[in-house]
């Protein structure tokens, strides 16, 4: 009984894929009180709250496998889902920093980029949080490099279940370090990779992070060095073959990625529009399409597209949005800063200044302008400024068929049908969501095919494995019944239909 347990528990917990683990940002500040993006199948949405938590540079939260809020995180406090700082939660990064500024009261937020990533393991309800530690210089008054990467552990069995700190601040390596963590799932499909660079060098740190444990693998130095001393943000492309990160004032560092080895590889340096940064257009934003085709980086006020499909990466630059200023008079500046993708597959643009704006990619996988960046895109219940939430991507599964593939292999093959699609509305009139949330993409990628009652296929896609859902426009097709089906290597998983009005 015990061994049917367990594997009734893995199949229901890492069997499935649709793990919205990123499907809710909390941002804001406490002035003006927080709000919450929730992605859900028809759109993004926001909601104002009460809470007062500054959630600045270095923030995450953390949901459950269907959205449900669990814990959320400002880089100094660990706040559970009632928005109480959780039980031990509190002096995360503790240090000189935190007691004299962010933990003066429960509010404060860290301030560094990128800092914080939560991530699920195989143990029931147990998330390893990954953090920066950033010294404090009482001489100058001046913030230090983070020179410290910690492990902290939240146990959402603890506290009647709304969750338990059980350690924290745990160091794990102790250096200078660039600005960011970032994590890739492992190609067993059960731990992560987390890289971080070492300040003004070539060279990268990195960590596997395994459910009860964290190995320190040795230091990567290749490609150029990085001159400056500030690192911005970091990004593991969707499909895990590739990182990058970016630098301020004008540089790109850009590998392959092995995720059974963890190996980097083929480096790649941009040092991208020096005239843009001499004029004082610095660099922070990085992050990939959900195809892992193109890579964005955002200039103070500008919008970077490589194509890395290209022979020539560097060369296929194109400049897909431009900075200009609010015509409301009242809002200040809110230029460029940060880059998050999205569960909706767009990508979102944090600004430099307090401003009720994200700019937005809305079609990421699109070549140039066709990729529809919208300056002030989407509108806020309360101003934000500089923080987005840091995710990695949850629904990448393991690498079917590697020599790494070794944990779920067996118990894999007893994974259950994959369920019937949701559609709705249905009937449709102008558009509908097909929500294939519970796809396994352990498996492998999966398109989506819709055929009319001629058998006549109207539309096919690959699907994006960074949503699990997508909006489709019907309003051109005629009245009918369509199928949809979606596909895995022309072997059908699954299939539903709707009537077009």
């Amino acid at each position: 009984m015990k061994q049917l347990a367990f594997i009734v528990f893995l199949l229901t917990t890492l069997g499935s894929s649709a793990q919205k683990y990123d499907y809710r940002w909390i941002m804001g500040f406490r002035q003006l009180g927080n709000f919450n993006i929730l992605f859900t199948d028809t759109s993004a949405d926001t909601i104002s709250t009460g809470w007062e938590a500054d959630m600045l540079n270095s923030q995450t939260t953390v949901s459950d496998s269907t959205g449900n809020l669990l814990f959320y995180s400002n880089g100094a406090h660990v706040y559970n889902r009632l928005d109480s700082i959780m039980l031990n939660g509190d002096s995360i990064n503790y240090g000189l920093w935190w007691d004299q500024d962010v933990g003066a009261d429960d509010g404060g937020g860290y301030y560094w980029l990128e800092d914080i990533v939560g991530l699920p393991t195989d143990l029931p309800n147990i998330w390893n949080v990954i953090h920066c530690y950033v010294e404090f210089n009482t001489n100058s008054d001046l913030l230090l490099y983070p020179w410290r990467i910690d492990e902290t552990r939240v146990d959402m069995n603890g506290d009647s279940g709304l969750g338990e700190v059980v350690f924290k601040n745990k160091t794990i390596i102790q250096d200078t370090l660039g600005s960011y963590v970032t994590a890739c799932k492992h190609a067993n499909g059960r731990d992560w990779w987390v890289l971080a660079s070492k300040t003004s060098t070539n060279c990268l740190y990195e960590l596997l992070i395994q459910p009860d444990t964290v190995i320190q693998y040795p230091m990567q130095c290749l490609g150029s060095m990085y001159h400056g001393g500030d690192a911005g943000q970091a990004a593991f492309s969707p499909d895990g073959t590739r990182f990058a990160w970016v630098g301020t004032p004008g540089e790109v560092n850009m590998y392959d990625f092995d995720r059974c080895s963890g190996t980097l590889s083929n480096a790649v340096h941009l040092p991208i529009y020096p005239d843009y940064v001499d004029s004082g257009y610095l660099q922070y934003g990085l992050a990939f399409s959900p195809n892992s085709r193109f890579m964005y980086i955002a200039q103070t006020g500008y919008i970077l597209q490589f194509d890395l499909q290209s022979t020539d990466i560097m060369n296929s630059v194109d400049t897909v949005g431009r900075y200009y200023r609010s015509h409301d008079s009242l809002s200040l500046p809110g230029t460029f800063f940060l880059m998050q993708l999205a569960p909706d597959g767009k990508i979102y643009v944090s600004a430099t200044n307090g401003i009720k704006y994200l700019h937005v990619i809305n079609n990421p996988d699109q070549k140039g302008d066709s990729c529809n960046f919208v300056n002030y895109g989407f509108p806020l219940p309360h101003s934000n400024s500089f923080g987005l939430p840091s995710f990695p991507n949850y629904r990448l599964g393991r690498l079917i068929g590697s020599e790494c593939d070794t944990i779920y292999s067996d118990i894999r093959h007893q994974t259950p049908d994959e369920r019937q699609l949701k559609i709705f509305p249905n009937p449709a009139k102008d558009y509908t969501i097909i929500d294939y949330g519970y796809t396994d993409w352990s498996r492998g990628g999966v398109s989506m095919e819709i055929i009319n009652e001629l058998g006549q296929m109207v539309h096919s896609q690959q699907l994006p494995m960074y949503s699990g859902f997508q909006k489709m426009d019907v309003s051109q097709y005629t009245g009918g019944t369509y199928m949809v089906y979606i596909k895995r290597a022309n072997e059908i998983v699954a299939t539903d239909k709707f009537i077009k009005q």
